[in-house]
C-alpha cells in the first residue's frame, strides 16, 4: 500500500467494508442503500441494529441508546461460507488468523484490546472469547461468538482493495441468518502492529471495523476511527467515535475504584458512630 492511499469504505444495509484506492484523494464515504443516521451536529453514523445486554441478543436501532454486550470467537483455518455470495469475498475458506503478521501484540489479544477501547467509553460490554464452534460462515447452527473474526481472501492486495469488512450487529432472528457481527480480515494484504513500512496496522483497521460490528457506520470527521479513510496508525478513539458509540450503547457507568469504596465505607461508619455517640451519652447523664 501506497504513503497516502485513500481508502474509501463502503457500507451496505448490513455490511460495512474498508476498500483501499490507489490513488491520492480526499475521503470519500458512498452508502450503497443502508439507512444510516446522520448525527448532529457530530458527523458519525450509525446502522440499523445494536447489541443487546447478554449474549447472543440484538436490537433493533430504535431502542437506542441502552446498554448492549456481546462476545467474540476467532475462526480457525479451512472455513467456508455457508451461502457464498451474500458475504463478498473471494476466498473459499479461512485461513489461521493468527499468521496475519509475526511479532508485536498477537491479533487475538489485539481484537480484545480494540472492544475494550470501545466497551471503556460506552455502556457497551465486552464478554470476552469464547470458542468458536467452527461452522460454516453464517451457517445458522453456528453457536459461537456474537462476533465471529476471521482472516479470508477477499480481494487480493492490488486495485480497489478491500482491507476487511464487517456485519452490523444482529441474530437469526433479525437477518434470518448468523452473519450479524462477523468480521474478516482480508489475508492478502501485507498486516503488522504498527503498519510500518507500508504494511497495514492491524490495530487500526480492527478498531474500524468493530465499530461497524457494533453498529456504527462512517464519520465525515477527519481524524475519527470510523472515518473512511485508512491514513496509517489511528489507535485512539475520537470525540466524534465516543459520541457515536454512546448514541448506541450511552455513557460509560462510573465505577467506583476499591480503595473510593473503602473510604464511602469508613464514612458511613463514621456517621454511625457520630450519631451513635449523642444517644449514647443521652442514656447515661
Amino acid at each position: 500500500m501506497q504513503k497516502n492511499t485513500l481508502a474509501v469504505c463502503v457500507k451496505s444495509a448490513a455490511l460495512a467494508t474498508c476498500v483501499a484506492l490507489t490513488q491520492p484523494a480526499s475521503a470519500g464515504y458512498l452508502s450503497l442503500g443502508g439507512p444510516s443516521t446522520i448525527g448532529a451536529p457530530s458527523d458519525f453514523t450509525t446502522l440499523t441494529t445494536a447489541w443487546d445486554p447478554g449474549a447472543g441478543t440484538a436490537r433493533s436501532a430504535a431502542g437506542n441508546p441502552a446498554p448492549g454486550a456481546a462476545t467474540w470467537s476467532i475462526m480457525g483455518a479451512g472455513i467456508g461460507d455457508s451461502a457464498f455470495g451474500l458475504d463478498p469475498h473471494s476466498g473459499a475458506t479461512t485461513s489461521a488468523l493468527s499468521a496475519l503478521y509475526a511479532g508485536g501484540v498477537d491479533e487475538m489479544t489485539t481484537i480484545g484490546i480494540t472492544l475494550d477501547k470501545w466497551a471503556a467509553v460506552s455502556g457497551f460490554s465486552n464478554l470476552g472469547m469464547v470458542a468458536d464452534s467452527g461452522a460454516s460462515i453464517g451457517d445458522l447452527a453456528a453457536v459461537a461468538g456474537d462476533i465471529r473474526v476471521g482472516a479470508i481472501f477477499i480481494d487480493g492486495s492490488a486495485g480497489s482493495n478491500v482491507l476487511a469488512h464487517a456485519f452490523q450487529p444482529g441474530t437469526v432472528g433479525i437477518f434470518g441468518d448468523t452473519y450479524g457481527g462477523d468480521t474478516h480480515f482480508d489475508n492478502s494484504n501485507s498486516w503488522s502492529d504498527g503498519g510500518a513500512g507500508g504494511t497495514i496496522d492491524f490495530h487500526t483497521v480492527a478498531l474500524h471495523e468493530f465499530g461497524h460490528a457494533l453498529g456504527l457506520g462512517h464519520s465525515l470527521v477527519v481524524g475519527s476511527v470510523m472515518e473512511a479513510i485508512y491514513a496509517g496508525p489511528r489507535r485512539a478513539l475520537h470525540a466524534d467515535d465516543i459520541a457515536g458509540i454512546q448514541s448506541i450503547y450511552g455513557a460509560a457507568i462510573s465505577v467506583p475504584e476499591p480503595m473510593s469504596l473503602a473510604l464511602v465505607g469508613l464514612g458511613l461508619l463514621g456517621i454511625g458512630a457520630s450519631r451513635r455517640q449523642p444517644a449514647k451519652h443521652s442514656t447515661t447523664s
